[in-house]
């Protein structure tokens, strides 16, 4: 029996004690809409949200079903042109490292920035590489009070049943929706990323995130 759901879940592993908190059903779910702003009812545009999140959803499970054949190389470029054009991967690397945003000249932003965009194509290049029947199902989309952002919920339905949540954060940007965010069973990878990285450029400082996320790029190719 494949196990592809499980191996994104590895993202979420450097912050084990924040996991534990975060997967309580209702702290995840409040904590959740309070970080984002309470739902508001649906309007119109909800279905141009969830077909950016349907689009995302039918590429992962595309290279699944090929994933053996494709091999890394092939996933990463077979899901590359998807991410970039679902995901607002510069906001989302700006977010990521929060305040210390500012602390960065322009050349450390650029780095960051390509390698933040190469870390989030292998993640799912790496992670969703065998297929055992799995699929998405997309369940709401709602808009929310802070900002002009869309939730939208949906379910990765194992092979063997089990239902693991994932609900994705967008914005409007150029008339385009965008994913800013992803939350796995109520665990924000913004968020883990958030205190992750900014705990290495307190101590460590940004030579050694970028040494770390290439470090990972390279685990993920290795199916490690």
């Amino acid at each position: 029996m494949h196990r592809a759901g499980i191996g994104f879940l590895e993202i979420i592993e450097p912050a084990q004690r924040m996991m534990q908190f975060w997967n309580k059903p209702l702290v995840g779910a409040v904590a959740f809409l309070v970080l984002w702003g309470a739902c508001v009812n649906a309007s119109a545009d909800d279905d141009d949200a969830v077909r950016v999140v349907a689009e995302l959803q039918e590429s992962i499970i595309a290279i699944m079903q090929e994933g053996r054949n494709l091999g890394y190389k092939g996933r990463y470029q077979g899901i590359s042109a998807t991410i970039e054009k679902t995901h607002d991967l510069d906001t989302i690397a700006r977010l990521a490292v929060g305040r210390h945003w500012k602390g960065l000249d322009a050349s450390q932003r650029s780095t960051f920035v390509e390698t933040f965009r190469n870390l989030s194509i292998s993640t799912y290049a790496g992670r969703f590489k065998d297929y055992g029947g799995e699929q998405f199902s997309i369940l709401s989309a709602t808009s929310l009070k802070r900002g002009n952002r869309k939730l939208v919920t949906s379910h990765f339905v194992k092979s063997d049943g089990e239902k693991i949540s994932f609900n994705y954060i967008l914005h409007q940007i150029h008339d385009q929706w965008k994913i800013i965010s992803v939350s796995v069973n109520g665990v924000s990878d913004l968020a883990l990323k958030r205190t992750e990285y900014g705990g290495i450029l307190r101590k460590d400082g940004f030579p050694t995130l970028i040494e770390r996320l290439e470090t990972q790029i390279k685990k993920n190719a290795e199916g490690l």
